[in-house]
């Protein structure tokens, strides 16, 4: 739900209970299937698992929760954890004072979500790592993003100490702030028929052109490739053109295949980028990342009559099969930080790394395509990003731009055996049901381009169908928590492009399944639920669900089921698109997708 732009900020003042001193119990993450969590599991904290055990302990000793919420790609998650975690006095506080819990964000999605929703709103911004402290009744009370050690140090007595003044006025107090939240949020949940979701198209590319960077591309200062957005307005665009649309979508769309958000080296694409022009990626790369652009790329690549896009979306596919490929499916990311701690240092290289990996003839062609002679950005050298088009690099080389491009291809191969040879990077193993389901729909969009891929899907399918028992999807092979809503749509709708994409009608069969109950599970009463079970109280149902990084688990669920077709489908689609709602009306940059797809089913319909 997007807040920041909707809500006032609200000023919270916290106040703390008496605390029971109780020895320290064991650290639950130890050996833990997520590797974020595993690597708290030597920290001296008695790490709990969020669930009902944690908050049943946390009322009988009558003690906030403190909620530390990271993913394990997360630089700053790390800076945190060597800083605060592993010291020992900080050990103290928080296993004398609080019942710790540590979330992996891409496990629980959905309280990630509800805690950065109260945090964005208490705070005016939030992110990871992310600390929420919360009462004994699930209650979120403040919360921060990251704090260097002292200053923690310093919160963390501070709110024990007035805990243990006055819990009970607290404890009222996080309620009071916890009915005004969902108060605000139920109201721009508030529903009408008077204005269709359709008809928001012209008002989403208004609103998406005033938020262009007609300059540099894309939105913001800092650079995210935004998919849904650029999506629809490519898809919206497609069917009615507007020329100065046209123009910022080449714009963007060529920043983002060539400049720093895109690993020229490896391929594959940075989550995103901390400057406006697309220079300095935030290093870590994440798996529905590189699941989604290639569809964007194979669709821009037919709409502006473009090969070098489709070039670098099966370039993302293959950077995909080898170097996120796990056991059975896609792992979810690879670290921003390699092995020694330095953040980016694996992509980066210096003037001496080109003479150590190439010969004379090759150093001179890369300096050249890569621009490897500018002043080092970093300590440890320079990403490489493409400085011109093949076509003039080529005439600067005197090569054909057949030479030139093999040239280029063969010295990507070499830079990248440098890099595995004399460098390490840490991976995040989980495997997980939804962003898989996002890679097997990348993987249907690739195939007509590259039939080799379909052994590599077949078996992607097979992993998510081993997930699913008829009636319930799990999360991750690792364990057997319950996926979400997103997990169930994503895989749903991945499934039933594979099918129509491998002309393989058992995939379409599950699919089928998989949709029927996604929608007994997740929609009841003309409104959403993203879980089938929430600890935290006053949660609202949502009549829309916004887009994030990844495309809404609604409009996956509603372009699957407008896949499957037939009256039963078409009257459910029919009743979630009769009604509008303040939030997407107010903003409909944040329903890109759903406004999207709104308009194709109108005019199918």
């Amino acid at each position: 739900m997007p807040l920041s732009q909707l809500m006032l900020r609200l000023t919270l003042a916290a106040s703390l209970s008496s605390s029971v001193f109780l020895p320290a119990f064991a650290n639950e993450l130890k050996g833990h299937h997520s590797p974020y969590l595993a690597m708290h599991g030597d920290d001296p904290i008695a790490w709990h698992s969020w669930g009902d055990e944690a908050l049943a302990k946390a009322r009988k000793e009558n003690k906030l929760l403190y909620v530390s919420i990271g993913y394990f790609a997360c630089h700053w998650c790390h800076v945190m954890h060597q800083e605060s975690f592993v010291d020992p006095s900080i050990a103290k506080q928080l296993n004398e004072n609080y019942i710790p819990i540590k979330v992996d964000r891409e496990l629980n999605p959905v309280l990630d979500k509800r805690l950065i929703e109260f945090v964005q709103v208490t705070n005016g911004v939030a992110g990871w790592p992310l600390n929420v402290f919360i009462t004994p009744e699930g209650y979120p009370l403040v919360g921060s993003t990251y704090m260097p050690r002292d200053h923690f140090s310093g919160v963390l007595e501070t709110i024990n100490q007035r805990w243990s003044k006055d819990s009970a006025l607290v404890m009222e107090k996080a309620k009071d702030l916890s009915k005004q939240l969902s108060g605000m949020l139920g109201i721009l949940e508030l529903t009408t028929q008077k204005i269709s979701i359709a008809s928001q198209a012209a008002l989403f590319l208004e609103k998406a052109m005033e938020e262009a960077d007609d300059l540099q591309g894309g939105f913001s200062n800092q650079k995210f490739p935004n998919f849904p957005q650029i999506h629809a307005l490519l898809e919206i665009n497609a069917k009615k053109p507007n020329p100065e649309i046209d123009e910022f979508l080449r714009l963007t769309i060529d920043a983002i295949s060539t400049k720093g958000l895109h690993d020229a080296i490896g391929g594959g694409f940075f989550r995103y980028t901390v400057d406006p022009g697309w220079k300095t990626p935030h290093y870590e790369k994440m798996l529905y990342t590189n699941a989604q652009l290639p569809i964007l790329l194979f669709k821009a690549a037919d709409y502006f009559n473009h090969k070098p896009y489709r070039d670098v979306a099966l370039e993302t596919i293959d950077f995909m099969q080898r170097e996120m490929r796990g056991r059975d499916a896609f792992i979810a990311s690879l670290s921003a930080v390699d092995n020694e701690g330095n953040e980016g240092a694996y992509y980066l290289y210096t003037e001496d790394d080109i003479r150590a990996a190439l010969n004379k003839k090759e150093q001179a062609i890369a300096f050249a395509v890569w621009d490897l002679k500018r002043p080092p950005e970093q300590v440890s050298g320079n990403l490489p990003i493409q400085s011109d088009s093949i076509a003039s690099l080529a005439k600067d080389l005197q090569m054909t731009e057949a030479e030139t491009g093999k040239a280029i291809d063969e010295l990507k191969l070499k830079l990248q055996q440098y890099r595995q040879a004399n460098r390490s990077l840490p991976k995040d193993n989980k495997q997980l049901s939804g962003w898989n389901g996002l890679v097997l729909s990348s993987l249907a969009a690739a195939l007509p381009h590259k039939p080799a891929l379909r052994q590599s899907g077949d078996q992607l399918a097979a992993f998510l169908l081993s997930l699913w028992d008829g009636e319930r999807l799990k999360r991750s092979a690792a364990s057997q928590q319950i996926g979400t809503f997103q997990d169930y749509a994503a895989v749903a709708k991945g499934l039933l492009e594979w099918s129509n994409a491998s002309c393989e009608p058992r995939y379409a069969a599950v699919a089928a399944s998989i949709i029927d109950q996604t929608w007994h599970l997740f929609y009841n009463n003309l409104a959403w639920s993203e879980t089938s079970k929430s600890l935290l109280p006053n949660s609202v149902a949502q009549s829309h669900i916004a887009d994030t990084p990844i495309t809404s688990p609604e409009t996956l669920l509603l372009e699957a089921s407008a896949m499957l077709g037939g009256k039963l489908m078409n009257q459910r689609i029919q009743s979630v698109l009769a009604l509008s709602n303040r939030s997407l009306n107010a903003d409909p940059f944040a329903y890109a997708s759903l406004i999207s797809f709104s308009l194709t089913f109108e005019k199918q319909e």
